[in-house]
């Protein structure tokens, strides 16, 4: 009941949340957006890194999102290889040397983890000379998993909800407003936000009630989103990137409910 509460209260501010989201929605699009080829790769530094509100060092938070989002990009990368568009897919590959990465290695240093540099290698070469891409992918997914923290599954909610609102931004530069997909990356990266987002969601365990009810929250709330996609190579959607700020701000409603 506790919680019910805390959750109905969050809910009043939801529309207010979802509405300031939205404002920012429009102007990065158009300057990102390369028109109809899709073929621009945004600064992810910046607009994956830079909504981050805390130090990835030290804050769970933000570190749990960032290694999420490297995650994220393997995901579009993998299905995109197995439909049979490699080179779509390798725009996807994380090499070490990327910002998004780069902006991590600070973090591991501080938590004293190895980083993942080398499965990133290994998986870029054989996705690049025809390898083992299975086992190398594989092995890069288990690195990432192995740097997450054992956090409080509040703040994992909270850094689902984080990636979430990346997904919505890079959605909404990718996709117009009449559902053509004007940036095939960027709709790309969306998706495999969400679906990171969904892998982290279901590596959150325990047996209270109250988590457990906020965990099935958020997953029906990527599940919302995940519905917005017709598949990453298609030319127009009927999804909205609204969905996604909607799916981000209640997914941050279920995590506050549990602190």
């Amino acid at each position: 009941m506790t919680r019910r509460l805390k959750l109905m209260s969050g809910l009043s501010t939801l529309a207010a949340v979802s509405a300031l989201a939205l404002a920012g929605c429009g102007g990065e699009g158009e300057a990102e957006s390369e028109g109809a080829s899709g073929q621009a790769e945004s600064g992810e530094g910046e607009s994956e890194g830079g909504a981050l509100t805390g130090d990835p060092a030290t804050d769970d938070v933000a570190y749990i999102k960032l290694l999420g989002l490297v995650r994220g990009h393997l995901i579009a990368f993998y299905e995109l290889n197995r439909a049979g568009d490699p080179e779509m897919a390798m725009m996807h590959v994380k090499h070490p040397e990327s910002e998004l990465y780069a902006s991590l290695a600070p973090a591991f240093a501080a938590r004293r983890k190895p980083g993942f540099a080398d499965e990133l290698r290994a998986l870029a070469a054989a996705a690049a000379n025809g390898g083992d891409v299975d086992g190398a992918y594989n092995a890069a997914v288990e690195a990432i998993n192995a740097h997450l923290p054992k956090a409080k599954p509040a703040l994992r909610l909270l850094a689902v909800s984080a990636m979430v609102r990346v997904a919505a931004d890079e959605f909404d530069i990718g996709v117009e407003d009449d559902g053509a997909i004007v940036n095939a990356h960027e709709y790309q990266d969306a998706y495999g936000f969400l679906v990171a987002g969904r892998d982290i969601l279901s590596g959150i365990g325990g047996d209270d009630a109250d988590t457990a009810e906020a965990v099935a929250q958020a997953h029906e709330q990527i599940e919302a989103g995940l519905a917005s996609f017709d598949g990453l190579t298609a030319d127009a959607t009927e999804g909205r990137p609204s969905t996604l700020y909607g799916a981000a701000a209640r997914i941050e409603i279920a995590g506050r409910g549990l602190n």
